[in-house]
């Protein structure tokens, strides 16, 4: 059974020496060239593409990367095809130099507010109550979902995926299917998009020379390189502060249970510093990560920046806490947004605890005292989160450690998730997965059907999982692609303490 975090976060197995380490050359790990995979992170301020593959001791081996500037994207969303196809041509050749070999398909996340999620619940009466419960009923109850649900004129249903069944008003754990009874019920989430958007990304992919392998949503990824399996078990809250957007992920009782965009993220933060005190990006860029932060200590309060100017004889003059009341405006908004997806998820799934607090991560999550400043706001414990856990040590892929790279760590790790050892006798025992039902929300509030004379609210949809793939056939589609791997990587986690 498949988890959704790899085994290797629990744990602190042995990693091949230095020595072992493959360099560059293809012609150093010939054995290991079908198992290579590259994982690329198509982001607001920049594009990252790394290659690597699981190493025995169940590691990413990364071999080597690569990172460029981005200017094609606005908010997590692709606004200029050309520039961001060639950022990511430039990106690609590159990394194909450094490993000496061609790159032809790629792992890829995706990100933006037009990915959203509503809830419906749906019934039916079988007239054949001594009958099995099969497939061909599910099928109905998810037709019925799709029908329920009211969606804008650009968006289109993706997929519908079960959270929670009953038959005859009893909680199933696991799938119905086998069953006696005469009432099935289930709730769902119906997952929408602008598919035109999310088709953008395949376009500038391709348009740069390679062909999309897989897709995931980043909070999914970034998740995956930051959170262990207890702390999604007992609860805990992802805040991905990217460039462009800050994502949020909610995990509980081992699988994602409420994921939203939020549209504001360092850049935000940013361009309200550029028209304060009248800089070029860059300069802002350069002011917010070195000087800026959210609350200032004590003896920062009075200091004065000067910061030399190529256009001008005089420095510029900020004082340190004009400053960090610049930062911190912007700060409370990104906040209050993540506190309203908190409510949201409290609304939907009542009682639920977020017991261990928030981890966040992202490039945007290492302003100074960001992580004191989001514990006194919301109340909770928050913690930082770096992807360097699931990677084999190397001096030579330090950068990585840090937390913008979780979504790519991420990425890689996903498309690494199915890939054999070198030898057969090591491969993880997680190949056989039980799929669960993932949750995206933007500016919605879940959506119920009214329940009927007899019917009950029952709040224990986090014991119900069945899988989403007796729904709909596979599709060939990028968007089929993305619905597929959401179920996938959101499945239901191992309980060890139940075994």
């Amino acid at each position: 059974m498949n988890t959704i975090f790899n085994e290797n976060q629990n744990n602190q197995l042995g990693n091949m020496p230095p020595h072992e380490i493959p360099n560059s050359s293809s012609q150093d790990f010939p054995e290991r060239e079908h198992e290579l995979k590259v994982a690329l992170d198509v982001g607001t301020t920049k594009v990252v593409a790394v290659a690597g593959y699981r190493n025995q001791n169940g590691k990413i081996q990364v071999v080597d990367f690569s990172v460029l500037q981005n200017t094609g994207m606005v908010q997590g969303e692709i606004f200029n095809l050309l520039e961001t196809a060639d950022t990511i041509r430039h990106v690609k050749e590159e990394l194909e130099m450094k490993l000496d070999r061609p790159i032809r398909k790629v792992t890829v996340g995706i990100s933006g507010g037009h990915i959203r999620t509503l809830y419906t619940r749906e019934y039916f009466i079988r007239t054949e109550p001594s009958e099995l419960i099969s497939d061909e009923d599910l099928d109905q109850l998810a037709e019925m979902a799709r029908k329920s649900v009211i969606i804008n004129p650009n968006e289109e249903i993706l997929d519908v995926y079960p959270q929670a069944f009953l038959v005859d008003n009893q909680v199933v754990h696991g799938s119905p299917v086998g069953a006696l009874g005469k009432r099935l019920e289930a709730s769902f989430m119906v997952v929408v998009g602008n598919v035109e958007k999310i088709k953008k990304l395949e376009r500038s992919i391709g348009m740069a020379g390679l062909e999309t392998e897989d897709i995931f949503l980043q909070p999914i990824a970034s998740a995956r390189a930051v959170m262990k399996e207890p702390q999604c078990q007992l609860g805990m809250a992802l805040v991905d502060i990217g460039g462009g957007t800050s994502d949020i992920l909610i995990c509980n009782k081992g699988k994602v249970r409420f994921a939203g965009i939020i549209p504001y993220g360092g850049d935000y933060i940013t361009t309200e510093i550029i028209q304060k005190f009248h800089l070029t990006p860059s300069m802002a860029e350069m002011i917010k990560m070195r000087y800026g932060s959210v609350k200032p200590d004590a003896a920062e309060k009075n200091q004065t920046l000067q910061i030399p100017l190529d256009w001008s004889p005089k420095p510029l003059r900020i004082k340190r806490e004009m400053l960090s009341e610049t930062i911190r405006f912007k700060v409370d908004i990104i906040v209050n947004e993540i506190d309203r997806f908190l409510d949201e998820y409290r609304e939907f799934f009542p009682g639920e605890q977020i017991g261990l607090g928030v981890v966040v991560t992202g490039g945007g999550s290492q302003m100074k005292n960001l992580v004191q400043y989001l514990q006194f706001k919301l109340g909770m414990d928050v913690t930082s989160g770096d992807p360097r856990s699931l990677l084999a040590p190397n001096d030579k892929i330090k950068r990585l450690y840090q937390p913008q790279f979780a979504t790519v760590i991420g990425l890689l790790d996903l498309a690494l998730q199915e890939e054999p050892h070198t030898e057969p006798s090591k491969m993880r025992n997680d190949e056989q997965r039980e799929p669960g039902s993932p949750g995206v929300s933007q500016n919605n509030i879940p959506q119920t059907n009214t329940l009927e004379d007899g019917e009950h609210e029952d709040n224990d949809v986090d014991d119900l999982l069945k899988n989403p793939g007796a729904f709909s056939p596979k599709k060939q589609s990028i968007i089929s692609r993305l619905l597929q791997n959401f179920s996938s990587i959101f499945g239901k986690v191992i309980d060890e303490t139940n075994k």
